[in-house]
């Protein structure tokens, strides 16, 4: 199967996925580039004194934890906030983020904003009521002067402490030098004093030092400042009109699979196929409305076109081998299919290939050959049909040609009347003697008069128009043909165009080697055409 089939889409919808990137791109650089750039400032602050702590406990790392998600809390409340716009003179504050840092002590606060210096001002002051609001700032009150009352003591019990050491180290010296039992008792008395006034003042130090703010776990420092950003945070302007760009082209592929899912027309020629259950005889170009339904091939025999109705003609010449192949009936399931088109041209070919050929307009309700082949038309099928004239009256030659046409004739447009299996069968019983193959345009197969020559006719040749014919409509018209018991000999897919072409794969159609003549150009352009493969 390939990958063709999948890519099919998007070389179908290819402008509309290049339209959806566009507009996404312009979309997004309209609303981009008068978007001022935005700048963030980031100060970290720290919980507590772990990290100071050589040998810190793993309740103390919780207790920081469970005090970063308070602290977090604390920054998006009023107090903070009012007294950051107080301290600035702000009336409002830009956008900020306070995390924590994974499961650390460390606190985080973003600052985002049009005018760097401000958003550097802003989060250094944030950090800074944090600060002031924690246990350890300015508005701790009086814990602060306990803290600095602490501090003094500390100080003032390290002093005692050398001194009753010095004391003690004197008292010992001068144990060696006494010689009165009295002095030596008098002087150990001494140094056990000292010494239980040492214990007490090293006991009284290390309390206080507990309590003391170096080691307290609730308290907030800041550990780095912001300092002034100066470069935009975010991607750069034009990767975001990329990506938008990237993001539209990958909506229209979506579209373009959405469209083909709900496209009801019958577009590959492998689905052709098997609908039918027949192969594929002819893939005809499209010529363009100025030649629809004309014998282009009569004017132009030498071009693209003509040689691939030449193939259609060659594969039905070898089916006519086995088959008896005479009376060949032209239909399609909608209109517009090109069944006239293909018709005309197959008879211009055939003629072209020495036969004796009879081109029937078999579309009653709508006829066109008379006027696509410029000849008479007050006598034509509805007279034969009737019996009321012999064919050879009916038939008219397409100038010197050995093509004949019959048009519908003047006669009446409700063919109920004379259009029967039974007129069918006796026109065609007298018309193939004159002619190696008869073709018959038939109407659309959803109209009744067409079962009528299928059931007559020796073989029919469903014509189907890619992208355009329905494929539901298409099973109906194959269900009618072989209700009819008709004979389908194969399927033309028209109109295809040079795109569509390419999504056939193996499927395309190559002409033989060589250079064909294009006689629009009187000769002079030449188009080389590559070798045929399947």
């Amino acid at each position: 199967m390939g990958i063709r089939p999948y890519v099919a889409p998007l070389m179908k919808w290819w402008w509309l996925i290049v339209v959806a990137g566009l507009l996404a791109g312009a979309t997004s650089y309209i609303v981009l580039r008068d978007q001022p750039a935005i700048y963030t400032a980031k100060t970290t602050l720290m919980i507590g004194r772990t990290i100071t702590d050589p040998n810190p406990s793993g309740n103390e790392f919780w207790l920081n934890q469970q005090l970063s998600s308070l602290y977090t809390d604390m920054a998006y409340r009023s107090p903070v906030q009012t007294g950051v716009k107080e301290a600035l003179g702000l009336d409002w504050l830009p956008q900020y983020k306070v995390k924590p840092l994974g499961n650390s002590q460390f606190l985080e606060i973003s600052v985002m904003d049009t005018d760097p210096m401000r958003a550097m001002r802003v989060a250094n002051e944030l950090a800074a009521n944090l600060v002031q609001v924690s246990p350890g700032g300015s508005q701790g009150g009086a814990d602060s002067d306990r803290q600095l009352f602490m501090q003094d003591q500390l100080a003032k019990l390290q002093e005692q402490i050398v001194a009753t050491e010095n004391e003690i180290a004197d008292k010992q010296a001068s144990l060696g030098s006494l010689t009165s039992a009295k002095d030596v008792t008098v002087a150990r008395e001494d140094l056990r004093v000292l010494q239980e006034k040492l214990t007490l003042l090293r006991s009284n130090y290390t309390s206080l030092l507990d309590n003391a703010k170096p080691n307290a776990t609730n308290t907030l420092q800041v550990l780095e400042a912001a300092s002034l950003p100066t470069q935009p945070t975010g991607l750069n302007k034009y990767i975001l009109v990329a990506l938008a760009a990237i993001a539209g082209m990958a909506l229209g592929i979506g579209g373009a699979y959405l469209l083909n899912f709900m496209d009801e027309t019958v577009q590959d020629p492998k689905e052709v196929e098997k609908i039918f259950d027949r192969p594929i005889l002819g893939y005809l170009a499209d010529v363009g409305r100025k030649f629809s339904g004309r014998p282009y091939v009569a004017n132009h025999p030498r071009s693209l076109v003509a040689e691939s109705f030449r193939s259609l003609r060659a594969n039905l010449e070898l089916m006519s081998r086995e088959d008896n192949l005479k009376t060949i009936l032209i239909t399609s399931a909608e209109q517009s299919d090109g069944k006239t088109s293909v018709s005309t041209n197959l008879a211009v070919s055939f003629m072209q290939g020495g036969k004796r050929v009879i081109l029937v307009d078999g579309d009653i309700r709508k006829p066109s050959l008379h006027e696509l082949f410029d000849v008479d038309e007050n006598c034509g099928l509805v007279d034969l049909l009737a019996g009321t004239v012999p064919p050879e009256k009916a038939m008219h030659q397409w100038g010197d040609s050995n093509l004949h046409v019959v048009p519908v004739g003047k006669g009446t447009r409700l063919p109920d009347q004379i259009l029967t299996p039974q007129n069918v069968e006796n026109l065609l019983e007298d018309l193939k003697p004159l002619a190696d193959y008869v073709i018959i345009d038939s109407s659309p197969f959803l109209v009744s008069d067409a079962m009528i020559f299928a059931s007559k006719v020796d073989g029919v040749l469903a014509v189907v128009r890619p992208g355009h014919t329905n494929r539901g409509i298409t099973r109906v018209m194959r269900e009618r043909i072989l209700i009819a018991g008709g004979n389908i000999l194969g399927v033309v897919l028209n109109r295809v165009t040079n795109r569509r072409m390419g999504y056939y794969g193996d499927y395309r159609y190559y002409a033989p080697y060589g250079y064909y003549l294009d006689e629009k150009n009187d000769g002079e352009e030449k188009v080389k055409v590559k070798a045929a493969r399947k």
